[in-house]
This record gives structure tokens, C-alpha cells and sequence, in this order.
């Protein structure tokens, strides 16, 4: 019994032994030399060794630059050994480079996805078909907003390993806006229309709205036309059919400056479309329902300088001045940055129901993309005839 007892205890303990060595910051090393040429090796941490690994000469100049000698990186190294030990105290993980760098990396491939689903939200007319210009003035323009759903979930991971603790109560599903003014004139002698959509914002230009969302600010412009043409011209309670194919240029970005850190992120997107739409005119009401195929090219590029001595440490902390010197000497990296890109197609259904009072026109649409599983939807208002 005695003897089970015993190698059930040196079962426990090289269990214990095990997982502590299996929950460990893991390092790698690079050899460094200090202001008087001696080379000094240190432990870096496996999160951030990529943005280490190929820098030595950069750090060495910094060392040399900043009179640093051997005493002193090594210091460096047991303070950033010391913040990465008691990490946790202050973010959800131990791993904030990898989390963060992986989470902005995976926004921007669902923010490539949103993006050209946001595009066909403009200028949508419950009508598939407005009419010709002549005979009669068919003509409608006005004020068309859009949302589409945006997956967030990476982007509240990525921003609680830089020490963001507000976004904890954030839904995991947002929308990403698009607010346009757009026009539709009817064609000539065939049966065809033809819309165009535009849009600009600047919030550092608009001193009201950047001071309402200071630190952050949005940069946004958007440019589309489409032309569609009637298979069925309809009439009174007669459907009408149109076909149509469409142009979408979107870029923007938004750029994020507090204390802690600056971030940067780019998107610019290009899609061309083919649609088809029916509707009927029933009195005032117009329901309508069609399909789109979505050719898209979209790319997304963010950036991160952190400054990571007030995010994995406090100033209260004996090892956080090691840290900022980490920093400052290249030893841990301050700026990250990531992309993505490619091309996909993204196929649509739509629908939804027009108010035409004279000359006011309602519009209430929404979509579905079913490739993403990325629902949309728009409203707009606009005075036509």
C-alpha cells in the first residue's frame, strides 16, 4: 500500500513538473553585442522572436547609439522575463504579439468579405425598371444608407492583448456602414436605366464628428454606376424583369491614436456585378426580389506601433524602465503590421418593398450573401419621377 502511495506521488509530481513546463513562456535566442563590441546572447520570447530574428545589426546600432553596455541588456532581458511571468495581470493571455497579430489578420479577411456585400447596397430601387427618359421624365435621385453584418470577435481578441479592456462588452457581430447620395435616369428609345453613386468622408475635416469619436478617425469614399435593361417593361399590376451589370470602387480607412498605441487600417475594394430583378407595382407598394453575382478584389492592410511597456507592465512595476529600454533598443519590436487580399465571388439574393408617393420614393431593401453567410440591408429615400 505504502509503495502505491509513493508511486502515486512521483506519478503527481512529474504531472505537475510536466504542465509547468508545458504552460511556460517558451524563448528563443539572439546574439547581440553591447557599446563596447562584447556579444552578449538573450532570451527573447517565442511571440515575438519573428519580429526580432534578422534585426541584430538594427538593435546593435540602437545599443551603440544609446551607450548600452553588457550589465544593461542583460537587465532588459530579466525585466521583459519579468513582465511576460506576471503577463497575466494585466492582459487574457501571454502570447499578446501572436493574439493581436492573428486577430487583426483575421478582421481583415472578414472586412474583405463585408466590404463588397456594403457596395451593393447603394442605389438599389425597388423598380426593376424606372422607365425611359422620353417618352416621360423618369428620373430619381436622393439618400441611400446600408449596413452589413461584421464579425468583430478577432478584432475584441486582438484589442484585449493591447491592454484594451473597454471593448470586453462589445458584440461579437457589428454592422459596417455606407451612407451615399445616388441618381437614376431613365434611357432613351431602349429600355434601359442607369444609376450612379457616390460618396466622401473625411472626420479630420469635420471638426464636430472627430472631436465626437477622438481618438479615432475614418477616412471613406465610394464610387458606382450600373446600367440595367428591361426583359419585361410591365405596367399596371404587370411585372416588370431587368438585367443589369454594375462597377464598385470602395477605399478607406481608419486610424486609432490613444496613449497606448497607434493603429492604422487600409481597405480598398473593386467589384463588378451582374444582377437580375423583378417587381410589381401593387397601388403604392412595390415588392421586388432578384439575385447578384459579386466579382470582388478587395485588399486590407493594418499597422500597429505599441507601446507595449504600459500594456504588458505599469510604471509601478520594479521591471517596467527594463521594458520601456527593451523597446527603445529594438530588443522587443514597438510596430507589427499585416495584410490581406485576394479575389472572390460572392453570390446574392435580394429583396424587399418600395413607397412611391408622387414624387418621394421609399425604399427598403435587404440581402443575403450566401457564399459568407453575410446578411445586409439598406433604406433609402429619394425624390423621383
Amino acid at each position: 500500500m505504502v509503495k502505491k502511495i509513493k508511486q502515486f506521488a512521483a506519478l503527481a509530481m512529474a504531472c505537475t513538473f510536466a504542465a509547468s513546463g508545458l504552460f511556460a513562456i517558451d524563448y528563443k535566442q539572439i546574439t547581440v553585442k553591447d557599446i563596447n563590441g562584447v556579444s552578449v546572447t538573450i532570451d527573447i520570447p517565442s511571440d515575438v522572436f519573428s519580429l526580432v530574428e534578422g534585426r541584430e545589426s538594427e538593435i546593435n546600432d540602437a545599443l551603440n547609439k544609446y551607450k548600452v553596455d553588457a550589465s544593461d541588456i542583460l537587465k532588459a532581458e530579466k525585466a521583459v522575463k519579468d513582465a511576460y511571468a506576471s503577463i497575466k495581470d494585466y492582459i487574457p493571455t501571454d502570447s499578446p504579439f501572436t493574439v493581436a497579430e492573428n486577430g487583426l489578420n483575421d478582421f481583415c479577411d472578414d472586412l474583405a468579405d463585408v466590404i463588397p456585400n456594403s457596395q451593393t447596397q447603394q442605389n438599389v430601387y425597388a423598380e426593376a425598371w424606372i422607365g425611359k427618359i422620353f417618352p416621360g421624365f423618369h428620373f430619381g435621385a436622393g439618400v441611400n444608407a446600408g449596413v452589413s453584418a461584421l464579425d468583430v470577435s478577432t478584432l475584441k481578441d486582438a484589442a484585449l492583448a493591447l491592454g484594451v479592456d473597454d471593448v470586453k462588452d462589445i458584440n461579437d457581430t457589428l454592422v459596417f456602414p455606407t451612407i451615399t447620395v445616388d441618381a437614376r435616369l431613365g434611357g432613351i428609345i431602349l429600355p434601359f436605366d442607369i444609376g450612379v453613386t457616390a460618396m466622401s468622408i473625411d472626420t479630420s475635416k469635420m471638426d464636430s464628428v472627430d472631436k465626437a469619436i477622438d481618438p479615432v478617425a475614418i477616412d471613406f469614399f465610394t464610387l458606382g454606376a450600373d446600367i440595367r435593361y428591361a426583359i419585361f417593361q410591365g405596367g399596371f399590376m404587370r411585372p416588370k424583369w431587368s438585367v443589369g451589370a454594375g462597377f464598385y470602387y470602395t477605399k478607406g480607412g481608419v486610424d486609432v491614436d490613444d496613449d497606448t498605441a497607434k493603429a492604422s487600417l487600409d481597405f480598398k475594394s473593386t467589384t463588378f456585378m451582374v444582377n437580375t430583378q423583378a417587381s410589381i407595382k401593387l397601388l403604392c407598394l412595390v415588392p421586388f426580389i432578384g439575385g447578384r453575382a459579386l466579382f470582388s478584389k478587395t485588399s486590407v492592410d493594418w499597422k500597429v506601433n505599441a507601446d507595449w511597456a504600459r500594456i504588458i507592465a505599469k510604471e509601478s512595476d520594479t521591471y517596467y524602465e527594463g521594458v520601456a529600454d527593451a523597446l527603445k533598443w529594438g530588443i522587443l519590436p514597438s510596430s507589427f503590421s499585416g495584410s490581406s487580399s485576394g479575389f472572390s465571388v460572392y453570390p446574392q439574393v435580394f429583396g424587399g418593398i418600395g413607397l412611391d408617393l408622387l414624387f418621394l420614393n421609399l425604399t427598403v431593401s435587404g440581402s443575403y450573401d450566401i457564399a459568407s453567410k453575410i446578411p445586409s440591408a439598406a433604406v433609402s429615400v429619394r425624390v423621383a419621377w
